[in-house]
């Protein structure tokens, strides 16, 4: 308004007019310029007051917009307080009273450098003595006596005050960050385990961009962080799988947002390797696939251990052709064929004749010499579906698919007499060995591999008996013992059910410390007129007429009872094993039936192992898991018996719940002189140690053996050398006498 030249004309008129007027001018102004002038103040004057009207309303608007404002501060959400220049609090909202822990009327003139930890002041000061728009991060404590800090975002703007000589002001925001802080600390700790680990670790978007990789994807793939960003995982593959494997494990991803599995992929120097490989699936905030995690292991070792024991355990070590369990499996295989299709095959027995005298007499090499001439001349005879193998010692059997009748088995066992008849180059020496062979068909000789292999066994001593050298086919004449196998079913359901049955106690012994770790339960029958019946003659017969169930539960509670008796006695046992048959494994109301034994009996479940066989666990993995789990939530130990008899997969034994191995007898009867059930032995031995499990050695018999396997490692051993199986009331004074080893 100063500016206004009207206002300014109207100042220097209205100042002439109120200075004392002389005569002369009086009396030189007419009244028609007095009048003039008076109607001038007068316009000035309604225009002054409509501007004071003006900045009335202008007034009321900016009290009302300061009181907004006012409302809007003490609201905010973030602290807001206004310093002076020495850093006290002069003005402060809700929110920072929240923060500092402290009432407004207590904060107003109180120094802000009282909140701030005392390594941060410079901060303060800095900000202070700051003339422009800053933000730092500082520790404050939420009350000058608290311990812990906060984490405060503090962001100061100097106020110009309009007055002069008046000191300027401070408008301070301070925002709590410290769950942001954590956060990062947690992404920090995160981002460097994902760094550190061994694991290779990829990250895609959902495109398949590969976006993140880890430095062990790196060393594991070869590929840089440069080479594979922006790239698909298609970098990696190897080929060796079909689409329809990778559709599967989609189509399960996408279902359940995880897959987990054994994957082949390629290194960028071309080398295919396997791996265990983990995807898992990050959600976007729409519930859609956001990026996709894979974590992988490189299982090159694992593999190459896994086909090493696949070798050992599926083909045997001297004349390297399939062994009993691999020909089993293709017997299995071809009974399956043959029902589908109502075909025919056939299965030769095969027995070398006085084999024992030259192994006796040479030596067992020499002996093992002619067991691998022999085998490449049966492997001579072979189509291309015909199986060999040896079924161990001198035994071996040949499956012959298609063949029909009995003539064409015959014409193949006469071409193997044939062959057998050259005579054998044995360390220069030429030896003649001949072989007895018995012949069995299906569908016409059995409808089982158990019965077509007893056929054809009996078919075969029928050829040794008629002066050896020869072949012979089975007929109902040579099958008097099916009658017999009957009558033995029916004492064995007798013996169950007139409590005829007995368990026999083998003792374990601690190779650590030479004291008894436990003791096994072996089944035993004693037949009334036959006398003790081998438990390989009666078991099979159990188990195909399901007799086992039952007699697996007397087995469990007999056990059960005599060790409590023991400790009645006050011998000390510390361990009960007991073998479950895969029959009574995958029974629904296992769980059920020990929970029962185990209430009634008031045993402890950590004084109880079960033993089961590979051959149960594995063709119902996920409910072996499932059970296994449940059984060692009880307490109770899990040994998987008969270990490298039927080995599967090794990523599937390092997922089962177990506590020990026990390394079959067969592996422990030529250690440490065969080198091949040595190499066994070591593999097992070391492959336990790495998943941290105990091992057992069974059919420990010679001191030798002892002491191999203690200095391998081998944590308990069992065997004629420590004690034969006994009956209860031998078995307690033995292991209240300190062990004995034979020596």
């Amino acid at each position: 308004m100063s500016d206004d030249p009207d206002l300014q004309s109207l100042r220097s008129q209205a100042s002439e007019l109120t200075a004392p007027p002389s005569l002369n001018e009086i009396e030189h102004l007419t009244p028609h310029q007095i009048q003039g002038l008076m109607h001038d103040l007068r316009v000035h004057q309604i225009e002054l007051e409509m501007q004071n009207e003006e900045l009335r309303k202008t007034q009321s608007v900016l009290s009302a917009s300061r009181d907004k404002f006012s409302q809007l501060f003490d609201a905010a959400p973030v602290g807001y307080c206004t310093l002076d220049a020495k850093g006290l609090i002069l003005e402060c909202n809700h929110a920072l009273c929240q923060l500092l822990g402290l009432e407004r009327i207590k904060l107003l003139r109180y120094p802000l450098g009282q909140f701030v930890e005392a390594s941060n002041l410079s901060i303060l000061h800095h900000l202070l003595h700051s003339d422009q728009v800053t933000m730092e991060q500082a520790l404050l404590f939420s009350h000058p006596q608290r311990t812990l800090p906060l984490h405060l975002l503090l962001n100061l703007h100097r106020i110009s005050n309009p007055l002069e000589g008046s000191e300027a002001t401070w408008l301070v925001a301070l925002s709590d960050i410290s769950q942001l802080q954590e956060l990062a600390l947690q992404l920090k700790i995160k981002g460097r385990a994902l760094e550190s680990t061994l694991e290779g670790v990829m990250i895609t978007d959902n495109q398949l961009k590969i976006c993140y990789v880890n430095p062990a994807f790196e060393k594991t793939t070869g590929y840089s962080q440069a080479q594979a960003l922006g790239k698909t995982p298609d970098l990696l593959k190897s080929g060796k799988h079909t689409p329809t494997f990778y559709a599967d494990m989609w189509n399960r991803l996408n279902q359940e947002g995880c897959w987990h599995g054994e994957v082949w992929n390629r290194r960028a120097n071309g080398e295919i390797y396997p791996e265990w490989l983990s995807i898992s699936t990050i959600l976007g905030d729409k519930r859609q696939p956001q990026y996709y995690v894979g974590v992988f292991s490189d299982i090159s070792r694992e593999e190459s251990t896994r086909r090493r024991l696949h070798q050992l355990a599926y083909f045997d070590g001297i004349t390297e052709l399939p062994n009993r369990h691999l020909f089993m499996d293709r017997l299995n295989q071809e009974l399956a064929h043959a029902r589908r299709n109502r075909g025919a095959f056939a299965l030769l027995f095969m027995d070398l004749d006085r084999f024992k005298s030259i192994n006796d007499t040479l030596g067992h090499t020499v002996g093992d010499e002619l067991l691998l001439q022999v085998s490449r001349r049966l492997a001579r005879t072979l189509r291309e579906n015909d199986t060999v193998a040896r079924m161990g010692g001198d035994e071996f059997l040949m499956l012959l698919p298609g063949v029909d009748s009995q003539l064409a088995a015959e014409q193949v066992a006469g071409k193997i007499l044939d062959l057998m008849a050259q005579p054998f180059d044995l360390e220069g020496r030429l030896y003649h060995v001949s072989i007895s062979v018995g012949l069995s068909r299906f569908p016409d000789d059995g409808l089982d591999a158990e019965t077509l292999i007893k056929h054809a066994d009996i078919a075969m001593y029928r050829s040794k008996d008629s002066g050896r050298n020869t072949f012979s086919s089975f007929n109902l004449s040579l099958n008097k013992d099916i009658a017999e196998r009957v009558l033995l079913e029916n004492d064995l359901r007798e013996a169950l059910r007139h409590d005829r049955l007995e368990l026999h106690y083998q003792p374990q012994w601690n190779f650590s410390d030479g004291s008894w770790f436990g003791v096994e339960a072996l089944l035993r029958w004693n037949h009334p007129e036959q006398g003790m019946i081998p438990p390989d003659l009666f078991i099979p017969l159990a188990e195909e007429s399901g007799l086992i169930v039952h007699i697996g539960a007397w087995v469990l509670r007999r056990a059960v009872q005599q060790f409590l008796h023991w400790g009645q006695e006050g011998t000390e046992v510390g361990l009960i094993s007991v073998n479950l048959s895969p029959h009574q494994f995958l029974q629904s109301n296992l769980i059920s039936l020990i929970d029962e034994v185990l209430g009634e009996s008031g045993m402890p479940a950590s004084r109880l192992a079960l033993e089961i066989t590979e051959h149960a666990a594995m063709p119902n993995f996920q409910y072996s898991v499932k059970t296994l789990e449940a059984l060692r939530e009880r307490g109770i130990a899990i040994h998987i018996d008969d270990f490298g008899t039927g080995f599967s997969s090794l990523s599937h034994l390092r997922h089962l719940p177990i506590d020990v191995l026990k390394i079959d007898r067969q592996f422990i009867d030529e250690i440490p002189h065969n080198q091949d059930d040595l190499a066994i032995v070591q593999s097992i031995l070391a492959m336990a140690k790495a998943l941290k499990l105990s091992v057992v050695a069974e059919g420990v018999e010679t001191s030798e053996q002892r002491d191999f396997l203690h200095q391998q490692g081998c944590d308990i051993g069992q065997g004629y050398l420590f004690s034969r199986p006994l009956p209860s009331w031998e078995i307690g004074p033995l292991l209240k006498q300190q062990p004995t080893t034979g020596d």
